[in-house]
């Protein structure tokens, strides 16, 4: 059970970000034993070849092999193989190496693929709801933010995360996988009622049913092995003229929209938030685009040190770009593109950060189809912001420092939120003056 559990953390930390596709066993013309070899050798040979620390760590990656090779002959089943060579991969104790499966059994058999319309944010052991999407189940059922969930078909939430609070993890990836099943299970299958039991801050327990609707959110386009997304993109405008940007996601199709919400900027807004809450990364050279947009010089977010060579990431200003104050919202579940994005920019001094430390999973990675029918992610090197900080495993330290608390939650106060629109409206404030 608990081996299951381990590659189960994978398929919820891959539903977020890359997906899990169908997909048929086809070893063409190799027998399932020369599959199975053959895509474990391409395993460790791909790390052996493109790892750009000769010592890996201080793990003798050789030895390492010899560790697991003889394991496969016990292999029968898929399952098992990726199972074996993600195990192997874990060793590493680095993120960005993954084997990309469907072919592992779920943890649970909740209904998935549905839709409800709400989010959930894990603090203190609890499920609060922080945002309630209009028109969705959730808010046609009553659900509002701040209210705390507790039940999902008469399981509790102690009980639905129990394997998660069993498992060898730090406290801050406990918390990014918890948050991101929660949020999983909670949506449902598409036309299958689902009971929940809730506790609005004030007044009894709730019971609410609601129906998922299917999940028609705009889709992205594959690319490469990297299958097609479920994305969100929200641009809206609150107090004082500040423009509120949210997505999910650094993928192609949502760099125009970026690219649009950012140039109108100038000259009505009075300040730019970004919202990388929850946001799963993906295509880094997305970062530096953004970054060319807020910038009146050459700007380098990062160095990503390779086992021959670097790539320095390096954003060019743009003819249209905005030059009011930027401030950007990360949290525990902010990942990758999105640290290296916040992080650059916060040492570049171009923005403030707001929020809680971010997960600190920011390497580079590939894809590399293996002849067993599944996919290899594999990091390319090494990333470091200009200042020479290495995200991975430290995370990015926000300007600001604000961790939500039960009342705020209850409340529906998002207090980062807050905070960057005040801080926001004072920087207006103190240019006025100077000008005065």
């Amino acid at each position: 059970m608990y081996r299951k559990f381990k590659f189960f953390l994978r398929l919820i930390l891959l539903a977020g970000f890359t997906g899990l596709w169908s997909s048929t066993i086809t070893l063409g013309y190799l027998t399932r034993k020369e599959a199975f070899e053959q895509s474990f050798d391409l395993v460790w040979s791909t790390v052996h070849e493109s790892h750009w620390d000769e010592t890996f760590g201080g793990l003798d990656w050789e030895k390492t092999r010899k560790t697991y090779y003889p394991k496969l002959r016990r292999i029968r089943k898929r399952a098992d193989l990726v199972r074996l060579m993600q195990k192997m991969l874990d060793e590493l104790d680095l993120s960005h190496y993954k084997v990309l499966s469907n072919f592992v059994e779920p943890l649970d058999n909740h209904p998935r693929g549905g839709y409800v319309g709400l989010e959930l944010k894990y603090i203190g052991g609890q499920a609060y709801v922080t945002r309630v999407d209009e028109d969705s189940p959730a808010a046609d059922g009553g659900v509002m933010p701040g209210w705390r969930l507790k039940s999902i078909h008469s399981r509790s939430i102690k009980r639905l995360v129990s394997p998660f609070l069993k498992a060898d993890l730090s406290e801050r990836k406990r918390t990014f996988y918890i948050q991101r099943y929660l949020n999983d299970v909670v949506q449902g299958g598409p036309n299958r009622k689902i009971r929940t039991d809730w506790y609005p801050p004030a007044g009894r327990a709730l019971k609410v049913y609601m129906i998922p609707e299917f999940d028609e959110r705009q889709e992205s386009e594959a690319v490469g092995y990297l299958p097609s997304q479920r994305i969100e993109y929200q641009q809206t405008y609150l107090e004082g003229d500040v423009m509120y940007i949210r997505f999910n996601y650094f993928l192609p199709q949502l760099m125009s929209d970026i690219r649009d919400s950012i140039e109108s900027a100038s000259g009505t807004a009075n300040g730019i938030i970004i919202d990388l809450r929850g946001n799963s990364g993906g295509m880094a050279i997305m970062a530096t685009g953004i970054t060319g947009l807020l910038v009146d010089e050459q700007t380098t977010l990062g160095t990503l040190v390779m086992k021959k060579g670097y790539i320095s990431y390096q954003g060019y200003p743009q003819a249209k770009r905005y030059r009011g104050p930027v401030a950007i919202l990360v949290d525990g579940s902010s990942v990758s593109t999105s640290e290296m994005l916040a992080a650059g920019l916060q040492e570049a001094g171009r923005a403030r950060l707001f929020g809680e430390i971010t997960l600190g999973e920011s390497l580079p990675s590939l894809f590399k189809k293996l002849p067993s029918g599944d996919v290899l992610q594999y990091a390319v090197g090494d990333y470091h912001t200009p200042g020479g900080y290495r995200i991975e495993k430290n995370g990015v330290v926000p300007d600001e420092i604000l961790i939500p608390e039960v009342k705020q939650l209850e409340t529906g106060l998002d207090l980062p939120l807050q905070k960057a629109t005040e801080w926001i409206l004072k920087q207006n404030a103190s240019e006025e003056n100077d000008a005065s």
